[in-house]
C-alpha cells in the first residue's frame, strides 16, 4: 500500500468544490437570533453604516468622555479590548453581509461582543459606543 496514494485518496473528497462550499458555509439557526441579540447585532451594523465604527480604527469604539477620565493602565486596557472587540465586530459584519445573519456563529458572536463589553464596562464605565 502506497501511504502518498492513500493520502491523496483521503483528501480527494475534501478538494470537491461543492464539499468545500458545504463546509464553509455556516450552520442556519431554525430559532434565528433571540431578539436581544438581534436589537444588538442592528445596532452595532447601523454604527458600522453610518461610518461612527470604522472597521479597521479600534478608537471609534471608545466613548472619550468615560476614557479621558480613566488613568494610564485602565487606558492601556481599554485600547487592547477596542482591537479585540473590533476585530468580532469585523467578524459580524462579513457574516452579516454574506447574509448569514440567522446563523449560530453569528449568534456566538454577538454573544462573545455583548459578554466582553459588559465584562470590561463593570470595571471601567461605559467605556464603548455600542
Amino acid at each position: 500500500m502506497d501511504i502518498n496514494q492513500d493520502e491523496n485518496q483521503q483528501k480527494a473528497v475534501y478538494k470537491d468544490p461543492q464539499v468545500q462550499k458545504d463546509l464553509n458555509t455556516p450552520l442556519q439557526d431554525p430559532s434565528g437570533v433571540g431578539d436581544e441579540n438581534d436589537k444588538f447585532l442592528h445596532l452595532v451594523m447601523q454604527l458600522v453604516e453610518d461610518g461612527k465604527i470604522e472597521l479597521h480604527t479600534p478608537s471609534t469604539l471608545i466613548n472619550t468622555e468615560v476614557y479621558d477620565k480613566l488613568d494610564s493602565e485602565k487606558k492601556g486596557k481599554a485600547d487592547y479590548e477596542a482591537i479585540n472587540l473590533l476585530s468580532a465586530v469585523r467578524e459580524m459584519k462579513d457574516l452579516f453581509d454574506a447574509g448569514y445573519k440567522n446563523t449560530y456563529q453569528m449568534e456566538n458572536l454577538v454573544e462573545r461582543v455583548k459578554n466582553m463589553k459588559e465584562r470590561i464596562e463593570d470595571e471601567k464605565g461605559d467605556i464603548f459606543i455600542i
